[in-house]
């Protein structure tokens, strides 16, 4: 046996002997990640095949799919209304190919509010101690919520609801919880005729706070206590281009430290 041989036979053996992964017909597949009843799936790992689609059913695997190449061909690509150059989420190429973009599904026809706010808080905390946990990187990590069965007529009701109520205590923790479907209001920072929260299913979107993320917390997106939150995390790390918004914002009167129930 050669020594290219004999090191990835070396390399196959460990893999194989991780938890995390199995030998299938001689390919080396990978185990999603479990956490009680929770489950996360490896975007790429599913992308390239080498993902054990175990418990999941067509419609679960279709959902994978199409959030995917969804990924692929709108969020890693530029947009011509975009309004700046670059990808639409500068983000999620590096998170995708770097393996750090994880893939869930909450199944249900209806949003129970209660029940499916924990099981969101429940990803939060396991997101908390993802890898990366203490590096540059820790900006590329996120998991996605993939909600397959529910309408996008109930998502403009139902995932507004949820996020609204999840946002503010997801914000004091320099977390970021986007929420996205068809027909999702929210505009572009730099074009307001562009909607880059539109998505083939109702998703929410779990992330680690960025200083380009000022924009979210204040005025209509937001309130004083995501702006403290926000200024709490970065301080004075806060790139020239936000400090212009935060002027702006300023003379327009649209930016306020006072909480939501303050007089």
């Amino acid at each position: 046996m050669c020594a290219a041989s004999r090191l990835v036979s070396t390399l196959v053996r460990e893999v194989s002997n991780c938890p995390d992964s199995i030998l299938v017909a001689g390919e080396i597949c990978f185990m999603p990640l479990h956490r009680d009843d929770l489950v996360l799936y490896n975007g790429l790992d599913f992308e390239n095949g080498t993902e054990l689609l175990e418990g999941l059913t067509p419609l679960q695997v279709t959902s994978f799919r199409t959030i995917i190449e969804w990924t692929r061909a709108f969020l890693c690509r530029p947009h011509p209304d975009l309004g700046r150059e670059g990808p639409v989420c500068p983000f999620t190429l590096p998170s995708l190919n770097q393996h750090h973009y994880w893939l869930t599904t909450c199944m249900g026809e209806d949003v129970d509010q209660d029940h499916v706010a924990q099981t969101i808080e429940r990803y939060r905390e396991w997101f908390f101690e993802l890898e990366p946990k203490n590096s540059s990187q820790t900006i590329l990590k996120t998991i996605l919520v993939i909600f397959p069965e529910l309408t996008h007529e109930k998502a403009r009701i139902q995932i507004e609801l949820l996020h609204k109520r999840l946002k503010p205590d997801f914000v004091r923790r320099s977390v970021m919880l986007g929420q996205f479907y068809q027909g999702c209001p929210e505009t572009g920072l730099w074009n307001d005729h562009f909607y880059p929260l539109e998505s083939p299913l109702p998703l929410l979107v779990i992330r680690n706070m960025v200083p380009s993320d000022f924009p979210f917390l204040h005025g209509r997106r937001g309130n004083g206590e995501m702006l403290i939150a926000y200024l709490n995390r970065f301080g004075t790390n806060i790139p020239p281009e936000v400090k212009r918004l935060m002027v702006e914002a300023l003379e327009s009167s649209e930016l306020s430290l006072k909480g939501r129930n303050s007089k």
